[in-house]
């Protein structure tokens, strides 16, 4: 009997030390901090991250989290604390008072914060909360790995090419190289890569927004039920963007523009309308050029109003994939509010919206 009691003893020994004395963590894994189990989210923790560990309550440890915010994100004072995240997309705390150093969190706007020292420029900060036990491992976070690059030092110069390959002679084969990391030393703490093509959605379970092909690098935020959310940076072609929310529905009609042609030609119009068909111009379509594509379609909204959309090279493909009777939404330039002899609108269509 005394030799169970000294076992069971031994095992809730760590957490009592645990309760008694914050130890050092580290994040492992994405996570969502919150102001209690289960409770409401304050803070999106980077894998790596620096943490106290404070004690356990059923799958939950209640941590210290400690970092740098810089000023143009700093809020003022709410409720017992003296000040506050001040951002709508999430401020970064950071590692060290520079903004190259690495990522711990993105906040909350409005998350309550301690003081611990402020600059001119930055603010030592913590906050406690809860996270899941599974993401968060007892030790500091091991440093990164020096590379050569990082330490200044020049890699060995490329060996010379083989002779047989100076002659043209093709060398025999070579075993594959290893994969090269996606993952570089410039990589942040909760950067990850995507493993295999994958899609994109607005929630969890929810609509498609797009594809991502493997190894598109990502930033990772809060995780849900198997999901995390995630950012990404890149590059698009201007040509291909559009403010929606800038331009509104049209509430010129193409009954409008039969009735008074020379009025709205020229104007910009973002319409509602049905496909027919994509064709190209014959000789009979006076208000386009021969064999120019176009969209055969009605409207716009629920006029039933044929209308000769012209289409750009850029939007040729887009085009001929629209299948008949589907709905988009165009933004256009009216070329002819009436054209010869039909009467139909011809407009210049700059962008394609599929709904």
């Amino acid at each position: 009997m005394r030799t169970e009691r000294l076992a069971l003893l031994a095992l809730l020994m760590p957490a009592a030390l645990l309760a008694q004395t914050p130890a050092a963590g580290t994040v492992t894994a994405p996570v969502s901090l919150r102001v209690a189990p289960d409770g409401r989210e304050i803070a999106a923790l980077r894998v790596n991250a620096a943490v106290q560990l404070l004690g356990i309550t059923g799958s939950w440890t209640h941590v210290t989290v400690e970092g740098w915010l810089h000023v143009s994100v700093i809020g003022p004072a709410r409720d017992s604390f003296p000040l506050t995240a001040k951002s709508t997309v999430g401020a970064i705390m950071r590692a060290a008072a520079d903004r190259t150093a690495p990522v711990v969190a993105q906040l909350a706007d409005g998350m309550g914060l301690q003081l611990i020292a402020r600059t001119d420029q930055w603010a030592h900060v913590k906050r406690g909360g809860w996270v899941l036990s599974s993401t968060v491992r007892a030790g500091a976070p091991k440093p990164a790995p020096v590379t050569a690059a990082a330490a200044g030092v020049k890699p060995p110069a490329a060996p010379a090419a083989p002779a047989a390959l100076a002659a043209g002679v093709a060398p025999a084969s070579a075993p594959a190289a290893a994969p090269v990391p996606v993952a570089t030393a410039e990589s942040l703490p909760g950067d990850v890569a995507v493993a295999r093509r994958t899609t994109i959605h607005a929630a969890p379970t929810g609509a498609v927004l797009g594809t991502l092909d493997s190894a598109t690098r990502l930033v990772t935020g809060p995780s849900e039920r198997g999901w995390v959310r995630v950012t990404m940076e890149g590059w698009v072609k201007q040509a291909d963007l559009i403010p929606l929310d800038s331009v509104p529905i049209s509430t010129i009609s193409a009954a409008d523009l039969r009735a008074d042609p020379d009025r709205y030609k020229g104007q910009t119009v973002r319409w509602v309308v049905q496909v027919v068909a994509y064709q190209t111009a014959d000789p009979l379509r006076k208000g386009l050029h021969l064999e120019e594509p176009y969209l055969l379609a009605r409207g716009p909204g629920s006029e039933s109003s044929l209308l000769y959309l012209a289409l750009p090279p850029s939007l040729m493909d887009v085009g001929r994939e629209l299948k008949p009777l589907s709905s988009v939404v165009i933004l256009a330039k009216v070329r002819y509010g009436r054209s010869d002899p039909s009467g139909v609108p011809v407009l210049d269509v700059q962008r394609i919206i599929q709904r």
